[in-house]
This record gives C-alpha cells, structure tokens and sequence, in this order.
C-alpha cells in the first residue's frame, strides 16, 4: 500500500519500511544521504506545526550475533526528516511489533520525539475523534477547517484553525488558534484562541467564540 492509502492514526508513531529502489534513491536524494540502499526505514510521528512527518533512519543492520540495530549516525541527525507530500506516493511497509522489540536504537528515537505527545489540555484526545475527520488537513491533522458565522449581512467563513486541546469546562468544546484571518471580522485573525464546537445534528464545525483576543 502505498503512504496516502493508511489514515494517520495508522502510521502515527509507526516504523515502516520503502522497498522499491527508485522510491529509495529518491528518499536517500531528498536527505541528503546517496550511500543508503533500499530497504530504506523510518518512524513516522507528528509534529503539530509540521503535520505528519517521516523520520528516516536509513537502513538496519545486523552485527556479529546477527541482532537488528540502526545507526546511531541517523539517529543523532534532526535534519532526516520528511514531510508526507514527500512520501504519500510511494508504497510502504508497517514493520510488526516483533521486528521493532528486536531492533537495537528504536527506543533511543522514539524517546527523542515523545515531546511532540505532551497531553496538555487533552490535546492527544482529539486525534481520536472521527467526527472531525472530515474538516482535518491530510498532512495536518491537528489543522481544522472551521466556519465563522458572521453578522451584520457579512457572509459567513470558512478558516482554518490549529487544535490546542479541550476545554475543562466545556469538554464539548475544543481550544483551537485560528491559522487564517477572517476577511470580514477584525476579531478572528491568525494566532487567534477561539472555542470551537461539533454539531452533531448538522455535521458541522462551528466557531463558537472567542478564547482569548488577539494581543494588538
């Protein structure tokens, strides 16, 4: 199957591998990295202001006892990363659970990454609800598109918003900053904390106010 098959709950903190060679020399080209052959590996993970990102970790190895490990030389280099437009065309393969309990240096990255999975506000909570599927960005599920009801005769809106998480008080509405401006409305403009709500009887996504205005 190929990358944009797999929803991102599939391949969210997934280690996957690219088999076909020419994908690979693609991979290899775009990280800077010619020497490494196919199969090529890596973990996906996402990043809230970079979507869905690929961390490439170049090929496995075996040493002298025959045990699986990486290359601390991929692992120690931030600059391996792919975003998935780089990749969603190319076929991959989920590595098993079995594969990556035997593979010396998985933990090592997956523990430099767990920042990107701080549950502040029951922010993780939210990439389990289907409902907002349909509004979600492909690349960026944390990303939103939300309407704002307008008055004053002005027509409504469609923006996109960046989820932050889930208000205590109202667990039925999500913190979100707004990542486009309103044409119409000079309160709801870009970096804007907003409270946005899932109307089950409309199938809608509805800015419901303002959370905090904007600093001026």
């Amino acid at each position: 199957m190929k990358v944009k098959d797999y929803s991102f709950r599939e391949l969210d903190r997934k280690w996957v591998g690219f088999e076909n060679k020419k994908a690979c020399k693609k991979i290899a080209k775009k990280v800077k990295m010619r020497k490494l052959q196919s199969p090529i590996f890596g973990y996906f993970y996402i990043d809230k202001e970079n979507g869905l990102s690929l961390r490439v970790v170049g090929n496995i190895e075996k040493d002298g006892r025959n045990k699986l490990y990486l290359d601390d030389t991929y692992i120690l280099d931030k600059e391996l990363v792919l975003d998935y437009q780089a990749v969603e065309n190319y076929d991959v393969k989920i590595l098993s659970d079995n594969v990556i309990d035997n593979l010396d240096g998985a933990n090592v990255l997956e523990n430099k990454l767990a920042a990107n999975y701080k549950n502040i506000n029951n922010f993780l909570d939210t990439r389990d609800m289907v409902e907002l599927d349909n509004f979600r960005n492909d690349q960026f599920p944390d990303d939103i598109e939300v309407l704002l009801i307008n008055s004053n005769d002005n027509p409504d809106e469609l923006l996109w918003a960046r989820i932050e998480g889930i208000m205590d008080v109202k667990p039925d509405v999500l913190i979100c900053r707004l990542i486009t401006s309103s044409y119409y409305n000079k309160d709801y403009v870009e970096e804007t904390m907003v409270g946005v709500k899932y109307f089950h009887d409309e199938d809608s996504l509805k800015i419901v106010g303002l959370l905090k205005k904007r600093e001026r």
